[in-house]
């Protein structure tokens, strides 16, 4: 885990989001980035927990992109 970046948004326009992730892609190329966004449900998540289950969606959505 430790090349891997989170990025959790909370509030922001999906307009917004894609800006946030097209600025940090390019200023981090080298690391690999794993973004994700609040929801009702996971905002009462543990921070912990909430890493987690980003991380095997990540791994999920890059199996998807191959």
């Amino acid at each position: 885990m430790e090349d891997k970046r989170f990025v959790i948004l909370h509030g922001f326009e999906k307009d917004d989001i894609f800006k946030v992730m097209k600025i940090l892609k390019e200023n981090f190329p080298e690391k690999e980035l794993i973004f994700a966004t609040t929801t009702p449900t996971n905002l009462n998540w543990k921070l912990s927990d909430l890493i987690v289950e980003i991380e095997k969606e990540h791994k999920v959505m890059k199996k998807m992109r191959k």
